[in-house]
């Protein structure tokens, strides 16, 4: 689930950054915990996984917290005197754009199910029969037709692999 991200279309196709800011921007995506709305960045983190410079870091997100897209920067940072606050506006406004809300995520989830994964609708022969009427169903066709059947033709393949049998 760490290589799971959901990336703002917008962010993608507007945007011209090099390499290294892209990665750093998706890595920064991938830490960003969408339960609790919050952004987690650490650069200590980020310089050890792309085996960079604190200060190459701190560079790229200097130019990623310039940047906005629709009125909103990719990273905001605030000195709070003793270390530095991060956020990411622009993501967290899609991500509850999504239906993704604190604490309550089950909306998010689903609008991406219906996007990610549609569902697979299947014509089954004798759909509305069970395991058991099924097989009673089976044993009374003639050989030909039942040796004719497929495994995907029923929805209990293993009822026909012994109906076959017998």
């Amino acid at each position: 689930m760490a290589s799971f991200y959901i990336s703002d279309p917008k962010v993608l196709n507007l945007l011209t950054l090099d390499n290294q800011e892209w990665r750093i921007y998706s890595y920064i995506c991938q830490q960003f915990n969408a339960k609790e709305l919050k952004s987690f960045i650490r650069l200590v983190n980020i310089a050890g996984q792309f085996q960079i410079s604190l200060e190459t870091v701190q560079k790229c997100l200097d130019k990623l917290s310039k940047i906005e897209v629709e009125g909103l920067k990719l990273i905001s940072i605030e000195d709070t005197g003793s270390y530095l606050k991060f956020d990411m506006p622009r993501h967290k406004a899609f991500i509850q754009s999504l239906g993704f809300k604190k604490y309550n995520t089950s909306r998010g989830w689903r609008t991406l199910k219906q996007h990610v994964s549609p569902e697979v609708k299947h014509n089954y022969k004798f759909p509305d029969l069970d395991q058991y009427q099924l097989e009673e169903k089976l044993s009374s066709l003639p050989t030909v037709e039942l040796n004719q059947m497929k495994d995907s033709d029923v929805k209990y393949p293993w009822v026909l692999r012994r109906c076959k049998k017998i």
